[in-house]
């Protein structure tokens, strides 16, 4: 059985994953807007996986006889610079995350829930490689600039990662 506290952290997080999707859905459409086909479904997947991950989050609470208390999402940011600083608030997002994450494995080892343990160290797993992909896309953006061709070429290989088709849900 979950305590109340850790329930509640577990719904703010299933908070934070589905606010993450819906940042993550205006940074595609801002790639959509300058025609970055490659980046915007880049940010469609990344939308996506937040509403697995709440999702998934979802799941583990009701298993362990908690109660679901879903809360209002804020708008997202919809004002960019660029490409490089949309990448930048990706990976601030994620940090955000990975830091949230944290925070919550500490409560279920402080709390002795096993359980959720278990089930956060796939997240804890997953923000590292959320991060380190962020990184090296802005990396990358930083030898090729955000213009051009070295940036059309960033767009083509973001677009190659095996995006599910539209309205698949995943």
């Amino acid at each position: 059985m979950l305590s109340k506290t850790l329930e509640k952290a577990l719904n703010a997080q299933i908070n934070y994953e589905l606010t993450a999707s819906y940042e993550y859905l205006a940074m595609a459409t801002y790639f959509e807007t300058k025609s970055l086909k490659g980046m915007a479904g880049w940010m469609h997947m990344q939308a996506s996986e937040e509403r697995a991950h709440a999702r998934r989050l979802y799941e583990h609470v009701l298993d362990c006889g908690g109660n679901i208390v879903l809360d209002a999402i804020a708008k997202p940011n919809q004002k960019f610079t660029g490409v490089v600083d949309v990448f930048k608030k990706a990976l601030k997002l994620e940090q955000g995350n990975t830091a949230n994450i944290h925070k919550l494995f500490e409560q279920s080892v402080k709390g002795k829930h096993y359980p959720t343990q278990s089930v956060l160290q796939w997240f804890i797993d997953e923000q590292v490689e959320e991060e380190a992909t962020i990184n090296e896309i802005l990396d990358l953006l930083s030898l090729a600039g955000d213009k051009g061709a070295a940036l059309l070429a960033l767009d083509a290989k973001l677009g190659g990662r095996g995006a599910a088709p539209a309205g698949s849900g995943e």
